[in-house]
């Protein structure tokens, strides 16, 4: 295992990595200044999302996630305003 974090530019529904990255846990922070974003899969929408981060805030803790069925990174999207940064941080397996 180990720990990571990513810096994400937003650009509408932004998918946080290509790459297959099997994690254990991830947070997401949205930095104070910034506009609402929300968390979900390929399917996010303004209407339709799994998590509502407000400015200034953290995700809550998403996983822990096994290591037999890890969630991978580039299966997370996030929507916000085009060119908003926001820092995650993870587990790998």
């Amino acid at each position: 295992m180990a720990f990571k974090h990513i810096d994400v530019t937003l650009s509408g529904s932004t998918r946080v990595t290509a790459t297959n990255t099997p994690i254990q846990q991830f947070i997401l922070h949205n930095p104070t200044g910034n506009a609402s974003v929300t968390i979900g899969d390929s399917n996010l929408s303004a209407t339709s999302y799994g998590i509502l981060v407000a400015a200034g805030a953290n995700s809550p803790p998403i996983g822990p996630f096994s290591a037999s069925a890890p969630l991978s990174l580039s299966e997370v999207y996030v929507r916000g305003t085009d060119a908003q940064l926001v820092h995650i941080s993870y587990v790998t397996h």
